[in-house]
């Protein structure tokens, strides 16, 4: 199986990011980072399933499926879908909503823009794919 990098490069760089964002601590902080930690936060994300947060989480299923159906039209929806959703969490914390559980709006983000860059990157793949095909039609 021959890797096609020149036209799947956004999809690699996003499994890529993807993955050093579970080694990276969700929030910048000095004092136990490994508790913060992005395999943490998606291994018990489930836990969350009663609350708004869970849609934040779901964005690692939705960005899966989008890499697994890279080759279809559903591959696009669901990374449009797994960027409204990782979002969520950005937006909340930003803005200070209260709309999610999280409550650490005094940490600063730094594994969660790798997160959301994930979701982003497999975006551009999907345009860049669908773009590239409606311009040889």
């Amino acid at each position: 199986m021959k890797l096609n990098w020149k036209n799947n490069l956004f999809l690699y760089v996003s499994i890529l990011t993807y993955l050093v964002s579970l080694l990276l601590p969700v929030h910048f902080i000095f004092d136990n980072p490994e508790e913060y930690s992005g395999y943490i936060y998606a291994y018990v994300g489930w836990m969350t399933f009663p609350y708004s947060d869970f849609f934040c989480w779901l964005g690692n299923f939705t960005l899966l499926l989008s890499w697994i159906f890279y080759k279809k039209k559903i591959g696009l929806i669901l990374g449009i879908i797994a960027v409204i959703q990782m979002s969520l969490y950005g937006i909340n914390h930003l803005t200070r909503l209260d709309i999610l559980q999280i409550h650490e709006y005094d940490l600063p983000l730094f594994g969660y823009w790798i997160w959301l860059f994930s979701s982003i990157f497999v975006l551009i793949h999907h345009y860049k794919k669908y773009k590239l095909k409606s311009q040889t039609l």
